[in-house]
């Protein structure tokens, strides 16, 4: 069981060394190290992780987001190869085994135009991760928010279907947004994770989830929530975190759980954690 946060919360003030011990007293055991800006983390921060990680802390990877496999453009695609090359390095380096990165864009947003940009995508993927040792970091390509991005559920299972390192990233936010908002019940979380056991049955039990509440549009994604706040409208923030966590627990899904509620993954962490341990 990890529930978790991605980068260092808004509202944490101290060192990075005193986060970990901030974040289990909030009774949290995850990070999501955020590598916005490249795949660099000083020695210092790396010794940092270490020693939290063997004192029981789980590290996840958040790739950069300029990193883009699915690019028409075969520079940018080369690029993204190496970038990724050394970002397993990396990860092998600090004993992080989870990388999790955007699909991309660039593609002609069309039937054809996706088939072959995640086709591209594949290719790609499977020669640098045949070209290094990968030891057991895994690769987890996430659901995307925006209704153009590569990223669909349909997509992350076919790359994972098709890449032996790949598995699913599964950020229901964004799932809801870029399907203009069709988790509503427990009843839709269910058929789309089902979806995934049944597609990829090796690969489920090491799925990761990204989980907060998020506001859209007609393109998908406008931007995430803070934990507790409502729509604009007024309603309540989706997609429902009762309801995510009671399907984990419906599912037997021993869960890998990172809040990204805009200034506030904390509070959301520690919600869905507290609620996971309560129900029996």
């Amino acid at each position: 069981m990890v529930f978790g946060v991605a980068g260092v919360p808004t509202n944490y003030k101290g060192s990075f060394k005193n986060l970990f011990p901030w974040l289990k007293d909030l009774g949290l055991n995850g990070y999501e190290i955020q590598c916005t800006y490249g795949f660099k983390i000083s020695e210092e921060n790396q010794k940092i992780i270490n020693q939290n990680r063997e004192d029981g802390f789980f590290f996840s990877m958040h790739a950069p987001y300029y990193i883009n496999l699915g690019s028409l453009n075969s520079q940018v695609v080369g690029r993204s190869k190496s970038n990724m090359k050394e970002g397993i390095e990396l990860a092998k380096k600090i004993g992080v085994n989870r990388i999790i990165f955007h699909p991309g864009g660039g593609h002609e947003n069309t039937v054809d135009g996706r088939k072959i940009a995640i086709k591209q995508l594949i290719d790609a993927v499977n020669e640098f991760t045949h070209e290094i040792d990968m030891e057991d970091v895994r690769l987890y390509p996430e659901i995307g928010g925006k209704t153009a991005s590569l990223g669909s559920l349909d997509e992350i299972i076919e790359i994972c279907k098709n890449c032996e390192y790949c598995y699913p990233c599964i950020d229901i936010a964004h799932l809801h947004a870029r399907e203009h908002g069709s988790i509503q019940s427990k009843q839709d979380l269910i058929d789309r994770l089902q979806k995934i056991k049944d597609e990829l049955p090796e690969k489920f039990k090491y799925i990761h989830f990204h989980a907060y509440t998020i506001n859209y549009g007609d393109k998908g994604e406008i931007k995430h929530l803070k934990h507790g706040e409502t729509m604009p409208n007024g309603d309540a923030g989706r997609p429902n975190l009762d309801d995510f966590v009671e399907v984990l627990k419906e599912m037997n899904i021993d869960p890998w759980v990172i809040s990204e509620a805009l200034d506030s993954q904390e509070s959301g962490a520690k919600y869905m954690c507290d609620l996971y341990k309560e129900i029996l």
